[in-house]
């Protein structure tokens, strides 16, 4: 049971979707969840509570001045890993946005410091009024998930957006969220959305089994490389990873085998991915080109900072500074191009390739260089020289381009929402261009 030892605060107003509360409430408690639920007093009006305790084994909180053990606003939340409130009516919506506590319901919602979702229930022009959705947003904004509704016929007749998302929806989304995998987005269908701090777990995507990821092997090169000159002095850049160890774990979580092999980091391996560690760009060469020759990969997707440089000579020694000289030389040669040479070998090894472009100057004038020079099928360009989205930035802002042109913008984001967004797009245009063959 994939909930075992999990424990769920469950929170019902009074909409006419309260009924499908309890086959929520049911699917969690089959898989192993420990439930706990609140009613509003309008709740009561549609089910009884009576229901609820026999599903879950436990007291039904209502009253915020109740006097079981255990179920006051401040208590029932200590232990919990979610709350989750469904249906969430407009009232209580409006409530939760104005930091309002006035019953057991919003007092709970109020002193929890876990993850609160919402499932919003309510006639369509009650939902599309301008002051729900501000209601709406401005939780979102505060770190709520909302589930968003469906649309169809409603209990008074009328027909729009404000459909409690189905139990069974709900239940999946649930068991994403808990069970840490990512949710996979599919048009016009139910999805998770968080707007402006969205998490990794749940940024516009819907259920693992679905993924095009899946069964797909995938290679990444993340970070610098460090090109020794002497014992202790080397030449590298400010790379810090994180980019590519945000692809790396987001593709695993769609189902992808991933290999990342990683110059040098401080960063902690993401789970599931086979991590080969490098030091120099021929180490990373050297390791890349043994991958893709010993196994069949689909993607690589270089975005290692690799140094194009290297000392022709590494002294055995640490170099000495001689007070008679102003000016040391330092030869250098080219290193090897890791992207061009696996986008250059033979068909039956060669990956679709997805190379980056760091820049600092003639941006798209040099990406489409590199694209087209190194024989790439998509290329994504950045600007390294803002702080604010270059090396070691936790944000990032990328324009992507296939041998067709220009493809999108995906502007300033986190890394980790960036990566979704990406890989999205680069399995999009990897499956057309394989229906094409």
């Amino acid at each position: 049971m994939q909930l075992h030892n999990k424990n769920i605060l469950v929170g019902i107003c009074g909409g006419i979707a309260a009924y499908k509360t309890c086959t929520l409430v049911r699917l969690l408690v089959k898989e192993g969840a420990n439930v706990k639920v609140i009613m509003t007093q309008a709740a009561c009006e549609f089910i009884n509570k009576n229901t609820l305790k026999a599903l879950t084994g436990h007291d039904v909180a209502i009253d915020i001045f109740d006097e079981a053990t255990n179920i006051d606003h401040i208590n029932i939340t200590k232990d919990i890993d979610l709350f989750v409130i469904a249906p969430a009516t407009a009232n209580s919506i409006a409530k939760l946005a104005c930091g309002l506590a006035d019953n057991m319901l919003s007092a709970t919602a109020l002193a929890c410091t876990k993850k609160i979702m919402l499932a919003p229930s309510m006639n369509c022009y009650m939902y599309e009024n301008a002051a729900t959705q501000e209601n709406i947003n401005k939780l979102a904004s505060r770190g709520y998930y909302i589930i968003r509704p469906g649309k169809g016929d409603m209990a008074c007749g009328d027909k729009g957006n404000g459909r409690m998302a189905e139990p069974e929806d709900i239940f999946k989304i649930i068991l994403a969220y808990l069970t840490n995998n990512v949710l996979t987005y599919q048009e016009n269908n139910l999805y998770l959305e968080q707007k402006y701090n969205n998490q990794l777990d749940f940024k516009e995507q819907l259920l693992l089994p679905n993924s095009k990821l899946t069964n797909k092997k995938i290679l990444i090169t993340a970070g610098p490389t460090r090109e020794y000159i002497d014992p202790v002095r080397y030449i590298s850049n400010e790379s810090s990873g994180k980019m590519g160890y945000a692809l790396a774990e987001i593709a695993s979580k769609l189902g992808a085998e991933v290999t990342l092999i990683s110059g040098p980091v401080t960063l902690k391996a993401p789970a599931n991915v086979k991590v080969r560690n490098v030091i120099s760009a021929d180490e990373m060469f050297d390791a890349c080109l043994r991958e893709v020759t010993s196994e069949k990969y689909d993607i690589i997707i270089a975005t290692a900072a690799v140094s194009d440089f290297k000392a022709c000579h590494i002294h055995d020694q640490k170099i000495k500074k001689n007070p008679l000289a102003d000016i040391y030389a330092l030869e250098l040669t080219n290193n090897k191009d890791i992207i061009a040479s696996i986008a250059n070998i033979d068909e039956e090894y060669r990956p679709y390739c997805v190379g980056f472009a760091a820049e600092t100057q003639n941006f798209e004038e040099n990406a489409l260089y590199k694209l087209a020079t190194k024989n790439l099928d998509l290329i994504v360009l950045n600007d390294v020289s803002r702080s604010d989205i270059g090396f070691n930035s936790d944000d990032n802002e990328v324009f992507v381009y296939s041998k067709e042109g220009f493809l999108e913008h995906l502007h300033k984001m986190p890394k980790n929402i960036l990566a979704a967004k990406l890989l999205e797009l680069i399995v999009e245009h990897y499956t057309n261009t394989k229906d094409d063959d």
